[in-house]
């Protein structure tokens, strides 16, 4: 029994870690979407959650290096 109530934790977590890791996933390519279409940074932050350095990060990786302001 105690044996099934471990493994249902550890099920849990990892569930849940990849759920996470899914949603960061997804933010990423919206905020990608969202500079390849010159939105500015600010409002990415505001609407995927991400941090301003990790919306940078993906702005050098695109090679955007110019943001338009809407």
């Amino acid at each position: 029994m105690l044996e099934s109530v471990i493994v249902q934790d550890i099920w849990q977590e990892w569930f849940q870690e990849g759920f996470k890791q899914g949603l960061e996933q997804k933010a990423q390519e919206i905020a990608r979407n969202m500079l390849m279409k010159g939105f500015a940074i600010a409002l990415i932050v505001e609407v995927t959650d991400l941090t301003i350095e990790q919306v940078q990060k993906l702005q050098v990786q695109i090679g955007n290096t110019e943001i338009q302001s809407y």
